[in-house]
């Protein structure tokens, strides 16, 4: 299958799963930026020249975020699965884990400043309480 029959097949695919036409456009873009760096069929694309793609070029040197990363991926999954009928070992393949940040922690001197900052009793003691028992804003708001 040459590289120009997989984006037609790709096209039909995503209409007969009823993708919305800005999905593919998206994966369509996508699915030409990877031909043009392989620069060759995609049936003649190797899992490890993929992984290289997806770890070197996109996360190293263009140092896309992880959800730009696991979006290639998409792609290529279904390129390969669904559009060219080609099982890929997704193990080979995993999706790019998004980095947990820690949440930041007030000091006991900035805790002291707020808790004092608030003038009335009963506004201190409900914030005393939201933070104590640890509650997310959405759910002190409710």
């Amino acid at each position: 299958m040459t590289n120009e029959q997989i984006i037609n097949k790709m096209k039909d695919d995503m209409k007969m799963r009823g993708f919305s036409h800005w999905t593919e456009e998206s994966y369509l873009g996508k699915t030409k930026d990877i031909m043009k760096y392989f620069k060759k069929t995609m049936e003649e694309v190797k899992i490890e020249e993929l992984r290289n793609f997806l770890s070197k070029y996109l996360i190293e040197e263009r140092k896309l975020s992880e959800r730009s990363v696991n979006y290639y991926n998409f792609v290529i999954r279904f390129m390969y699965e669904v559009t060219m009928d080609k099982i890929i070992n997704k193990k080979q393949l995993a999706m790019y884990r998004k980095r947990r940040k820690m949440k930041d922690v007030l000091t006991k001197e900035e805790l002291s400043t707020f808790f004092n900052a608030c003038e009335n009793y009963m506004y201190r003691t409900i914030f005393m309480m939201i933070y104590g028992s640890g509650l997310k804003v959405s759910e002190a708001v409710n």
